[in-house]
């Protein structure tokens, strides 16, 4: 009897802490190197795992509303969910996804938290979708009527934690009215500009309401981050591994040694194809407040890690050259 009200009552201790843990969203960005536990309780933490100071760390979880311990994200050990003491840093708490009392309006303009700039290798992109004949840069493209060998726009999109990825959008429907002197800057960023206005309705319609900027502004913005990550070593990587396979490790581990992991934790790569070995964009997250003065680290500072910089593509990827084949 004694052992069975000793189960009873461990059962109910463990009932009490599962209900006390609190679902969040938001990060965590770690000031000092302190450990980070399976199990704080205990004090159990495999592999003696630490902080890194300046990181910023995705929060799931806290032990309770407001507690002192808060379960983020560390995609790069095999036990990804660890638990550490907010005290050993900045935390950030964005939503509540547990709370119905919070109301989550996915298409109100101006209250995002984060963005994903989305660029695109133009021959991956045109020669592994089904767009013969209907997007006439990528028939000019692959006949060789025209090449495009730097990165080019798919958007500049802005999220908001509380609504599900993409859906974030369609925000007002203020009319795209670009200046001509826009649209001359943005074509060799943006080539169905060359030809059409649909692609880039598309994006002001579904993403560029729900931001501040104007719609002029907005496309520049996006065009001189594309610039600026193409003339980086992202944009140099690519043409000089044009009609090659290359591994994925190799390549993160590469970046990551020219740029800084502070930049490759936030890049994922998108690829296309039955085995998705055609790489075909990269999708970069950045905070909500843009800040284009300093370098690539200082851009990306403050957003989200990805979970793995290979994304959804194979071990190995073939970067596609431009032409007909």
């Amino acid at each position: 009897m004694y052992v069975n009200k000793l189960m009873i009552g461990f059962c109910f201790i463990a009932v009490t802490l599962n209900a006390q843990a609190a679902k969040v969203e938001g990060t965590f960005t770690a000031i000092k190197s302190c450990p980070i536990y399976q199990s704080f309780t205990k004090g159990h933490n495999p592999g003696d795992i630490h902080t890194v100071p300046g990181r910023i760390y995705e929060i799931v979880e806290e032990n309770k509303p407001d507690g002192p311990w808060a379960l983020v994200l560390v995609p790069e050990i095999g036990d990804s969910r660890r638990w550490v003491a907010k005290e050993c840093g900045v935390t950030k708490i964005s939503s509540h996804p547990e709370d119905n009392s919070v109301t989550q309006s996915c298409n109100t303009p101006n209250t995002y938290d984060s963005n994903v700039l989305a660029l695109s290798w133009q021959a991956g992109f045109c020669e592994h979708f089904k767009y013969s004949g209907i997007k006439p840069e990528c028939d000019d493209l692959n006949t060789g009527h025209i090449s495009v060998t730097n990165l080019t726009i798919h958007g500049l999109w802005p999220n908001k934690s509380g609504c599900e990825p993409d859906k974030y959008g369609k925000c007002s429907n203020v009319p795209l009215e670009l200046n001509e002197d826009t649209i001359i800057k943005i074509a060799p960023w943006m080539p169905n500009w060359f030809y059409s206005t649909d692609f880039g309705n598309h994006e002001w319609s579904k993403h560029g309401t729900c931001q501040k900027l104007n719609d002029d502004d907005y496309f520049i913005l996006m065009q001189r981050l594309a610039e600026k990550f193409d003339s980086s070593r992202i944009g140099e990587y690519m043409r000089d591994n044009m009609g090659k396979y290359v591994s994925v490790d190799e390549m993160e581990s590469f970046l990551a040694t020219e740029m800084g992991k502070d930049v490759t934790r936030k890049i994922e790569l998108r690829c296309t194809g039955s085995e998705k070995q055609y790489l075909n964009e990269f999708w970069i997250n950045l905070p909500s407040e843009i800040d284009e003065s300093g370098t690539l680290a200082d851009l990306v500072h403050g957003a989200k890690d990805k979970e793995r910089f290979g994304g959804n593509c194979a071990e190995k990827i073939y970067i596609e050259i431009p032409g007909p084949k």
